[in-house]
């Protein structure tokens, strides 16, 4: 199959490569004396194709933009540690014998004496010190008394009665039971530590226990301690007087 034929203008070749007319249209006529014709006009389509090519304007380079600098700082590279020294052992001083430290005496406190034991009456006193005329007052203000105070008065004429027989010379009037310490009164027992009783306007100390009987008529048990001598100066701190009943 034969190549089409095309048919190419001189004066548009010409005008695109540059050439006059009169020069392209000899160019086309020398060339197909030579060739065929289908060949010569394929040669001079690739021909006007190069020329028009040279001819183009050559692009510019294209322009990057400036690269900015970066500062970098260099980190030195760690040092090796430096060998530790040993220092040298140093002589440990010698120990110096001890002397025995003296330890001072300390004397043990002295126990409290054992305080004597109470005295059981083996006899009561009270029904028969208020058979006695003259307690005729005490036997009609004892019924008016409370149950706990009349175990106490009950128990306060036991006590004078059991010291006025018990101690020769001994002529007590007055006993007051919570002088230095509280009464403990439970039922019908009565529990005295710190009583104080009156002699001859003198004070002594006195310590008892009684028991009065269900009815609170009458004791049926009894034991007290005499105490020493209270002295005058202490009389105002347990509220002891020569005020209170007659002084023998």
């Amino acid at each position: 199959m034969r190549p089409p034929i095309v048919t190419i203008e001189p004066t548009a070749v010409a005008k695109g490569a540059g050439l006059t007319p009169t020069s392209a249209v000899s160019a086309l006529q020398a060339n197909n004396r030579d060739l065929p014709l289908g060949i010569g006009a394929s040669c001079l389509l690739h021909l006007l194709l190069l020329v028009g090519l040279m001819l183009l304007p050559i692009p510019q380079a294209l322009r990057l933009p400036p690269i900015e600098s970066i500062k970098v700082d260099f980190v030195p590279p760690p040092q090796a540690p430096r060998p530790v020294q040993q220092s040298e052992p140093t002589a440990t001083p010698k120990a110096l014998p001890s002397t025995p430290t003296v330890q001072p005496l300390v004397r043990a406190p002295r126990p409290a004496p054992a305080q004597p034991p109470l005295i059981k009456a083996e006899k009561l006193y009270s029904t028969q010190v208020l058979a006695d005329p003259r307690s005729r007052g005490a036997r009609r203000a004892l019924p008016q008394l409370a149950p706990q105070e009349r175990v106490i008065q009950l128990c306060n004429i036991e006590a004078l009665a059991q010291l006025r027989r018990q101690r020769s010379g001994f002529q007590p009037d007055l006993v007051v039971p919570y002088a230095t310490e509280d009464t403990k009164v439970t039922g019908q027992l009565l529990e005295a530590k710190g009583a104080a009783i009156r002699s001859k306007k003198h004070w002594y100390g006195l310590a008892f226990n009684c028991e009065v009987a269900p009815d609170l008529k009458t004791v049926v048990a009894f034991e007290f301690l005499l105490g020493a001598e209270i002295p005058e100066q202490q009389w105002a701190d347990h509220n002891l007087t020569l005020d209170d009943g007659p002084g023998d």
